[in-house]
């Protein structure tokens, strides 16, 4: 049956069912033996595989056995099974010895084999067999599958969507008087505070932002410091400095804040996702940003720098690396754009300040939000929820499209639930 740009279509009755692994686009070894009689040879045995097209959703391949003529063998994804068939010999009871040894082959040396790349419910036309959302190569480099760039990422029936937590609301601290800046001691030196940030889905990534405060020496206008001295990891390295109360107090959580801050280093293959430890350490530490936040409004002095993991936090601070930055007193509104876009709906992340509209800062900061424009300007989140919902539409660059197939069910029920705390714009 020669290929070429012909359109596929196979009868279900012609595919084989594997189970994939729970939550996972994933075939074990022992799956697949486990639904055949087939089993890999213990000498050298040649398998040459080539991938033809992917086509109406069914990834198609050549397989050559040894003395043996080329067969065609098919692949479809679904949400929790990989369906295969074969130009020869495969049906819904059996699977052919031609399928059986591709699957092997897909798998190499570790018994496993992903087909998340595959995933495509409906993104196909099944007259033409072909996608309005999809580039697909095929070359002698491999088969590529990218979602065109005019598209946003889709949610695809399966993907993880967030739950929100209950009980971890906190009360919204947005300063009801006005806020003095302190003024700096009649010395040459002063004391500031920098957020020590990293990005939560970099591999280097090991702490959640938290607050350190800094000694430097103060310019001559004693306007700005121009020389950063040490940083304060404990009560003592302060001890030669006068501190104002709101400084005392304002260090002492920065001490707590430290405590709080570790986490797992983010595997190189996936984003972060915090475990129950992490999710709970999380919350304590957005509690003490909340408690601090006021003061941290007073004070003068306030940097941002990526740390690029805590075993920077320590010694002198860079000073191409700390960026005077602004802490915004208002509290943010995150607001839901949807838009019927014909095929799909695309749902888009925005915050409202003072009645105004901001697009978010990519990538994103854990437990604040920043405007686009102005991405060293940070307001702190009203709750820890709206910093769940932030960093999920983050994974996505504050887009998510879904075609209209995939709405209903588990993605309706996942916007309802936002539309009961958050504004919902719809055009």
């Amino acid at each position: 049956m020669a290929m070429g740009k012909k359109n596929l279509i196979l009868e279900e009755k012609k595919f084989f069912r594997l189970p994939l692994e729970q939550g996972t686009f994933c075939l074990l070894e022992k799956t697949l033996n486990a639904n055949s009689k087939f089993r890999k040879p213990s000498y050298y045995f040649r398998i040459e595989t080539t991938v033809l097209q992917f086509r109406n959703e069914i990834l198609t391949l050549s397989v050559k056995l040894p003395d043996e003529a080329k067969r065609l063998v098919y692949f479809k994804v679904t949400q929790h099974e990989l369906l295969v068939s074969c130009d020869f010999d495969t049906d819904q009871s059996y699977l052919s010895r031609y399928a059986y040894f591709t699957l092997l082959d897909q798998m190499g040396y570790h018994g496993k084999a992903y087909f998340d790349k595959y995933y495509w419910p409906d993104f196909f036309d099944s007259k033409t067999g072909r996608s309005k959302f999809l580039k697909i190569f095929n070359d002698r480099r491999g088969l590529d599958i990218y979602l065109k760039s005019k598209y946003p990422s889709f949610y695809k029936p399966g993907d993880n969507l967030i739950d929100l937590l209950i009980g971890n609301e906190l009360p919204e601290t947005e300063s009801k008087h006005e806020i003095f800046l302190e003024e700096d001691p009649k010395t040459d030196y002063a004391i500031g505070f920098a957020l020590a940030d990293t990005i939560l889905t970099s591999f280097h990534s090991n702490h959640y932002p938290f607050l350190v405060p800094f000694h430097g020496v103060l310019s001559k206008d004693r306007e700005r410091i121009k020389n950063f001295t040490s940083f304060h990891l404990n009560e003592d390295d302060s001890s030669e400095l006068i501190l104002s109360q709101n400084q005392k107090e304002l260090t002492n959580i920065c001490f707590k804040m430290r405590e709080l801050a570790p986490i797992s280093n983010a595997d190189w293959q996936n984003r972060f996702v915090a475990n129950e430890e992490e999710t709970e350490k999380g919350k304590q530490l957005f509690k003490l940003w909340k408690d601090a936040y006021n003061l941290i409004l007073s004070q003068k002095h306030l940097y941002f720098f990526h740390t690029r993991g805590l075993k920077y936090v320590k010694g002198k601070p860079s000073r191409s690396w700390m960026r005077p930055c602004e802490f915004g007193k208002e509290i943010p509104q995150l607001v839901l754009k949807k838009k019927d876009k014909g095929d799909y709906f695309q749902i888009e992340l925005l915050f409202k300040v003072n009645g105004k509209l901001n697009v978010p800062h990519y990538p994103n900061l854990a437990f604040f939000i920043r405007p686009k424009s102005n991405w060293l300007k940070k307001y702190l989140h009203g709750s820890f929820n709206d910093y769940l919902v932030t960093s999920f539409f983050a994974n996505t660059h504050y887009k998510i499209a879904v075609l209209k197939p995939h709405y209903k069910g588990d993605f309706e029920n996942f916007i309802k639930g936002l539309a009961k705390r958050y504004e919902i714009i719809e055009s």
